[in-house]
């Protein structure tokens, strides 16, 4: 035991600068060590949160030593002591790291500690996220650097980092997508396809708020849609993953999905005046489709030639298929028509994709059928366009081609159905 404590103050300054080591014994007014106190006010996010989830020391640099609560201290509590509104934190660390104490516990955020990031994602929440992937990494939260914004997705918002020597992506949801992805799914989702090298396990994903973080890919391009080598290869690796029959407990519904994404625009119309019309025309398409399904299974419902990944692996090109957000049992022919409303395709391009995925035997009515997806989707993804228009975003062109196709190819599976 030590003899006094300033003896116990000048051991725990020896262990660690930062002071990572606890205080087992209250400690009286004449110590050594720099005392703060902090007040948990009951509109602090931290009110519930358990002292391991705080990840005090990682995000202030400084040590809780006890938590007061009315007359009851409680010393050196462990990680699971949880806080509560009106809790007197008492501390210790250097005197630059009560700023960061300070906002850690009134305003949620922790721009001014050492260690970020970016403004998009220096938030307390995201913080105890990254203490997460630290640990995961076999890490600390100091070895996170690095921070990169990468282009920004259309459903999300993504981040190149560093930690200890390899560079990973962190994926943020985007504007409103709590509204439009599962995120419980999502995560079914990369469960079901681990080890089926379509593409790299994921390497944390949190299904409450979205989070998820990848390898990064060095070297990698997408595909080129108008490179017929690229795109064989791409529908040679959709048949393969069709091929094998995945299943998830929940399904992609697209005309379901027409009515949901449309529900919230927030009692705002549609841009387009003749919108009724062309909904109820791409809905009447809904008992062609259904009585020429055939198969049934795990399909990725955002097949776009921007997610088959092409890179180099010991001198070998390599392909993988990522973003598996939208994902869910549906007919595996929706994805071949995802591709081609993505890569703008004319009627001539996209018979030549049928043609590459089916190897040349696709038969008249899986032809039509997904002429009458294109119809669908199209409409879909200018649902979805809408939907971010309220919110803010807007996406120009890609909408209105959208809606173009849904316009289009209705009039074009209508002819084609005449003709059986």
């Amino acid at each position: 035991m030590f003899s006094d404590y300033n003896e116990l103050g000048r051991k725990i300054l020896e262990i660690s600068e930062n002071l990572i080591a606890s205080v087992s014994v209250p400690l009286p007014a004449d110590q050594s060590l720099p005392m703060y106190e902090i007040t948990v006010p009951d509109t602090s996010d931290k009110v519930n949160m358990s002292i391991g989830d705080l990840r005090f020391w990682q995000c202030t640099g400084a040590t809780i030593v006890a938590i007061k609560r009315g007359q009851n201290i409680n010393v050196s509590p462990g990680p699971y002591a949880v806080l509560h509104a009106g809790d007197i934190v008492v501390y210790t660390g250097p005197s630059n790291s009560r700023v960061a104490v300070q906002q850690l516990f009134t305003s949620g955020r922790t721009q001014n500690t050492l260690y970020l990031i970016q403004e998009q994602i220096n938030t307390a929440v995201h913080m105890k996220e990254l203490s997460i992937v630290a640990d995961i990494l076999g890490a600390r939260l100091g070895d996170i650097s690095d921070f990169v914004t990468m282009d920004k997705g259309m459903t999300n918002h993504s981040y190149l980092f560093s930690c200890k020597g390899n560079r990973y992506i962190l994926r943020i949801p985007g504007e409103g997508t709590v509204n439009i992805i599962d995120r419980v799914q999502e995560a079914k989702v990369y469960r079901a396809i681990a080890g089926t090298g379509l593409c790299d396990d994921v390497v944390y994903i949190n299904p409450n708020n979205g989070l998820k973080v990848t390898h990064f890919l060095d070297g990698v391009r997408t595909c080129d849609p108008y490179d017929d080598n690229d795109v064989k290869k791409c529908m040679t690796m959709l048949r393969r993953f069709h091929g094998i029959r995945l299943t998830v407990e929940h399904s992609f519904d697209i005309f379901g999905n027409i009515e949901h994404y449309e529900s919230l625009w927030e009692g705002q119309p549609s841009k387009h005046e003749n919108y009724a019309q062309t909904k109820a025309n791409i809905m009447s398409l809904k008992a062609f489709v259904e009585e020429n399904r055939t198969e049934y299974c795990l399909t990725h419902i955002d097949a776009v030639p921007d997610n088959f990944l092409f890179h180099p692996v010991n001198g070998v090109e390599q392909l993988q298929l990522t973003d598996w957000e939208y994902a869910g049992m549906q007919d595996p022919h929706v994805d071949i028509a995802m591709f081609c409303l993505y890569s703008l395709y004319d009627r001539s391009h996209i018979d030549r994709l049928i043609d590459f995925y089916f190897e040349g035997s696709c038969d008249e009515r899986t032809r039509i059928k997904i002429y009458c997806y294109i119809a669908a989707c199209g409409l879909l993804w200018s649902n979805w366009s809408e939907y971010k228009r309220v919110l803010g975003v807007e996406f120009g062109d890609y909408a209105e081609h959208q809606y173009t196709y849904a316009e289009k190819y209705y009039e074009i599976a209508r002819r084609e159905m005449e003709k059986l």
